[in-house]
């Protein structure tokens, strides 16, 4: 049973499963979520050229996880799904407990697009649930129908209260800057597109920043183009609540984006109430910075004030407008948070960036992480690695994995 008690402890990816979606045309395409013990993954590197996909996937899960603690939805807010009659499924491993009782697992589909009643992409048996250790399977989401209207999939009772959990929980306090102690799960995607626009010049007064507390869903682009959607309103905000928060975005900030400059966020000024950048003693706004300090800066600030117990992070190219050291820079210093949040945070990201393919090291383990990969490829692109890999067993032996494949695609290049 599931009450306003019950603590989430534990919401993790398993599977996505797309159908009819974007460049997803030719077959019904499962991404395997789970590590080589078939645990949810806690690293996850998404991997194609342009145009093969990624972003599609991202855009995907924001529009599934924005299902969650609904009844009601107008639209997906994503037109493979709304118009184009695609499908998708994420399933997600659910661990549930109260104080005094023994915690339950279960497998929670997440299904969205025009799709049959009872009808699932991936059905989920006994045994598929044994090796995932989950006791039951349930699902929750939105078909929509042959005259456009998106209605509720039945549901069982145990879908509707988890659904009605997280409803009642949309807009409570969050309390902690970079993971806060309430355990509903959340989506906070950065998209490709990241930049700090200065502020209009309009009045600015102290308030929330727009969908403020908690959400099951947050999504980041361009900041500055309104004052309740800017950063420097974020960081006005956690001045005025006085409650350490400001001073751990600070401090997340400096130490993870200028730790070896000159430069430093010093805080917020009055009038106009906006942040503060200082470089050898020059004052500066936020949108003055390169465009690779202010993708960084957005990243920090907006997941220390929206993370919570159970975060999935979406980061697309994390490697624009950065120099290569940059680039491992992130990439460790995202590693190094989701070790350290292990494994309450998830992180999923979406790259063409060889040097970060290297620097993944996808098969070192290391203590606090589950590695997981996918290259995403067209139909002709897999047959050819196929095909190369073929050949270069009957030459050299053996190569089987993927990563070999990949590795002699390039050498033929």
């Amino acid at each position: 049973m599931i009450s306003s008690e019950t603590l989430i402890h534990e919401f993790a990816p398993l599977c996505l499963t797309v159908d009819r979606v974007g460049p997803f045309q030719d077959r019904v395409e499962e991404f395997d979520l789970t590590d080589a013990g078939n645990e949810p993954c806690n690293f996850y590197l998404f991997v194609s050229k342009n145009g093969r996909g990624k972003t599609t996937v991202f855009e995907l899960l924001v529009a599934l996880m924005n299902m969650l603690g609904r009844e009601e939805l107008p639209s997906f807010g994503f037109e493979p799904l709304d118009r184009e009659g695609g499908r998708a499924q994420l399933d997600v491993k659910v661990t549930l407990g109260e104080t005094g009782y023994s915690a339950k697992s279960y497998v929670l589909s997440l299904i969205g697009g025009e799709i049959g009643e009872e009808y699932s992409l991936k059905a989920w048996g006994e045994e598929d649930l044994r090796r995932v250790g989950a006791g039951e399977w349930h699902r929750l989401g939105f078909r929509r129908t042959a005259a456009g209207r998106l209605v509720a999939l039945r549901a069982s009772d145990w879908a509707k209260d988890f659904n009605a959990l997280i409803a009642n929980a949309v807009g409570m306090p969050l309390k902690e800057f970079g993971g806060d102690p309430l355990t509903y799960p959340t989506l906070i995607y950065f998209s490709a597109y990241r930049n700090i626009q200065r502020v209009p010049d309009i009045e600015r007064s102290i308030v929330a920043p727009r969908d403020w507390n908690y959400r099951p869903v947050h999504v980041f682009d361009i900041e500055g183009r309104d004052w309740r959607d800017s950063l420097d309103n974020l960081l006005v905000w956690l001045k005025w609540l006085e409650d350490r928060r400001f001073e751990q975005a600070v401090k997340t900030v400096n130490d993870n984006v200028f730790a070896e400059t000159p430069k430093f966020l010093k805080g917020v000024r009055k009038d106009p109430p906006e942040g503060i950048i200082v470089n050898e003693g020059h004052e500066h706004r936020l949108d003055r910075l390169s465009s690779g300090e202010k993708s960084l800066v957005q990243i920090y600030l907006r997941l220390g004030a929206h993370m919570t117990g159970n975060t999935f992070l979406l980061i697309d190219e994390p490697e624009v407008h950065l120099h290569r050291n940059w680039q491992y820079g992130v990439l460790f210093s995202l590693m190094k948070m989701a070790k350290q949040a292990f494994p309450k945070l998830i992180v999923f990201l979406a790259t063409h960036s060889e040097r970060m393919m290297k620097a993944f090291a996808h098969d070192i383990e290391e203590e606090g992480l589950r590695k997981g990969g996918f290259i995403i490829e067209t139909v002709g692109e897999e047959s050819r690695a196929e095909r190369i890999a073929r050949e270069a067993a009957e030459i050299y032996g053996g190569l089987n994995n993927r990563g070999n494949v990949e590795a002699t695609r390039q050498t033929e290049e």
